[in-house]
């Protein structure tokens, strides 16, 4: 390596480490999904609009919904409003799914869906890299429940985040750092 003194060298690994992790935490789009375009509200049909991009990032090993994973994301929705959900599948490998789930203890094969509706179909097997698939349901009972992957093995490697139905107020998104 001549020419490459140990403060060149040492400053070249750094470099090299910094960009590996850049690489690794921005994942196929390199930013989360805007929190105004994850979800919208229209307070005169009682419809909200949340748009769930799997693998949307690197973070988490691309195990998360619009850049969010292992609980970061918050959905709250207002008791009795209409739920249309897409589930866009980002990642160019693995097929994911989306559902709304009851909030019991995290397992390799996920919980029971909460709501009639609530999941992707066939959530289990997932849907195909860079495919689409859209869903409905009402958010009928005030409570709090997870978003998550029921692939096999994904919602326990981190693939969840929260939706919270509350007595009353307005669609929001909060966001965990």
């Amino acid at each position: 390596m001549q020419g490459w003194g140990a403060p060149k060298l040492a400053g070249a690994i750094a470099a090299a480490i910094l960009l590996a992790g850049l690489l690794v935490s921005c994942g196929p789009s390199g930013e989360s999904v805007k929190r105004s375009s994850i979800l919208t509200g229209d307070a005169d049909t009682t419809t909200a609009r949340l748009l769930l991009v799997s693998s949307s990032t690197g973070a988490d090993g691309g195990f998360n919904f619009d850049g969010y994973g292992d609980g970061g994301m918050r959905i709250s929705i207002p008791v009795g409003w209409q739920v249309d959900v897409t589930c866009k599948n980002a990642s160019t490998t693995l097929s994911h799914s989306c559902a709304i789930v009851e909030d019991l203890p995290l397992s390799p094969n996920g919980a029971p869906l909460a709501f009639a509706g609530s999941g992707t179909p066939a959530p289990t097997g997932g849907v195909q890299p860079g495919v689409s698939k859209s869903f409905s349901f009402v958010a009928a009972r005030v409570g709090t429940y997870r978003i998550a992957c029921l692939v096999s093995g994904h919602e326990i490697d981190g693939m969840w985040d929260w939706l919270t139905v509350t007595p009353a107020g307005a669609p929001h998104v909060t966001i965990r750092r």
